[in-house]
């Protein structure tokens, strides 16, 4: 009997039972579990799916500094740039973890796994745990991202704290998923298929950007063709995303223990409800649409913005803006004294107006609503500043769009240097005749970044060029002569054209001067005849 008991006794499952009725087997068990987490945290950092991914994510991020992309920030819309980059990393993480997992398995390890002091829920807590330096991490990057953005001289705005923190919390989500797919599905291959579900699942929320259920992914993301808006103008449930987010790592996690062999405790049961009770109430928030209170908000900032803009002067030309965008008017301004070197002292002596305006945003089903060209130039009469020349919130040359808006602001400008007037915004129309050629080249001169503009648009431009400040029937639009004659002066010192710009402005400016006058005047060959008559479309 003495033998039979002596046999047995090692086989008992009653070994670790006594061991955590021990004093200080308790605590001895979280020492133990948080010495695994940091052990395995370490491996993670240095596993090759995340290296790779964080070098992906420094060439991206360098690519972005390089070509330009950075050089005018509007902070409220990056904070929400730093959470695509991070889907590299979190694909890293997911693949790294369940590796991790699974490595008692492909190793062959897992009955000698068993005998350890740790059981298998403690060794999934420690796997859990060792995510979060790597969380950490991603914090990292995009706090050094969005700093990055900030100290630019040129940025706008102001992040969100939720918007930030989306990204990180991505990361850790996407690490847990990986240990919860090790605890399901004891196979290598896993990984692979729950990132590439993840992945589907994020390019539809992608595509479907202007549907409210885009939300219910990791990240959400908007439609970028839409010009950037002021803070309190936006609608980004980002709060309650980043809650469901939450709750869904909690679910996950929880999943996670329960499959490791986790005893279905009382206060295990009420977080696993709490969560999934948040998560519920998170995701049917999110996808509620813009409040009325916003709507109606957006629609008096697009009819009559002036009540809720500041006001400075730079110069001749007072700017108009959006608070959040105020800093903007200092490269409105240099674009205002590229355009009026080259005028002459009356010209630039008189006073402009500039004020900022938003389009009113395309539909769902894409078409583009029209300007509320009635009620602009009432609201600046109402303000005290009539004929103010619009822009809008687009600005730079990261992209065609951005670069189109910031050439058809000096365009404008231009125009109304030339031909005088106050209409706040010139009918759709050919500026023909030397006063196209002055008022194209003026725009086109005033900056490095308006002739960037230029070849951009002229690159995807036929027969003529057009500049349009918003996406609407509205700009000013240009013949392919004058076009020409432009072209052959870009050529040229600016230096040069300018004085003979200075020399000969009132002729240059009659509404009667031709454009081979013009050419003979600048000192360029005079352009061929055009091959149709389209002079008489001539708006000014």
């Amino acid at each position: 009997m003495t033998a039979t008991t002596t046999t047995e006794a090692p086989e008992r499952p009653s070994g670790r039972t006594d061991f955590a009725m021990r004093p200080g087997a308790r605590s001895a068990s979280w020492a133990a579990t948080r010495a695994l987490a940091r052990t395995e945290a370490v491996r993670l950092l240095r596993h090759p799916a995340v290296l790779v991914a964080v070098a992906l994510y420094a060439s991206q991020w360098a690519h972005s500094a390089y070509s330009g992309n950075d050089r005018y920030p509007v902070l409220q819309d990056e904070d929400r740039y730093t959470q695509l980059p991070l889907l590299i990393l979190a694909a890293g993480t997911l693949l790294a973890a369940n590796l991790a997992a699974l490595r008692p398995h492909r190793h062959g390890t897992d009955a000698m796994f068993d005998l350890l002091v740790l059981p298998p829920r403690r060794r999934t807590c420690a796997q859990l745990l060792s995510l979060l330096p790597l969380t950490a991490l991603s914090a990292v990057l995009v706090g050094a991202r969005i700093g990055y953005a900030a100290v630019q001289e040129t940025a706008v705005g102001s992040p969100s704290g939720a918007e930030l923190a989306t990204g990180p919390l991505v990361v850790l989500l996407a690490g847990a998923i990986g240990v919860l797919a090790a605890r399901l599905v004891r196979s290598v291959a896993a990984g692979p298929l729950t990132l590439a579900g993840l992945g589907i699942a994020t390019v539809v929320g992608a595509l479907q950007s202007r549907s409210d259920l885009r939300w219910w992914g990791l990240v959400a993301v908007e439609d970028e063709n839409r010009a950037p808006l002021p803070s309190s103008l936006m609608h980004r449930p980002a709060g309650w995303h980043l809650l469901y987010l939450a709750a869904l790592l909690a679910l996950v996690a929880a999943a996670a223990l329960l499959r490791s062999g986790h005893r279905a405790t009382t206060g295990l049961a009420v977080a696993t409800g709490l969560s999934l009770t948040l998560a519920v109430l998170a995701g049917s928030v999110q996808p509620l649409g813009v409040p009325d209170e916003v709507s109606r908000a957006r629609a008096v900032a697009e009819r009559a913005p002036s009540p809720q803009q500041v006001c400075g002067t730079r110069g001749p030309v007072d700017y108009c803006a959006f608070p959040e965008f105020a800093d903007r008017s200092e490269q409105w301004a240099q674009v205002a004294e590229g355009v009026l070197r080259w005028a002459p002292q009356v010209v630039g002596e008189r006073r402009y107006v500039v004020r900022q305006h938003i389009a009113p945003a395309t539909s769902v089903s894409g078409l583009v609503p029209p300007l509320p060209l009635e009620s602009w130039p009432a609201d600046d009469r109402a303000a005290g500043t009539p004929g103010a020349l619009p822009v809008g919130t687009d600005w730079g040359t990261h992209n065609d769009v951005a670069g189109d808006r910031m050439l058809a602001f000096a365009g404008s400008l231009a125009h109304r240097a030339v031909v005088g007037g106050s209409s706040p915004v010139p009918e759709h129309g050919v500026v023909c005749r030397s006063r196209g050629v002055l008022t194209l080249w003026l725009a086109v001169r005033s900056t490095a970044d308006t002739r960037d503009a230029y070849d951009s648009l002229a690159g995807r431009s036929w027969g003529g060029i057009t500049l349009n400040s918003f996406d609407a029937d509205t700009g000013l639009g240009f013949n392919r002569r004058e076009q020409v004659v432009v072209d052959a002066l870009l050529k040229r010192s600016a230096t040069e054209t300018g004085a003979r710009v200075k020399k000969f402005w009132a002729e240059l400016t009659a509404p009667d001067t031709t454009t081979d006058r013009a050419a003979a005047l600048l000192g360029v060959p005079v352009p061929p005849p055009a091959t149709r008559d389209d002079e008489g479309v001539c708006a000014a």
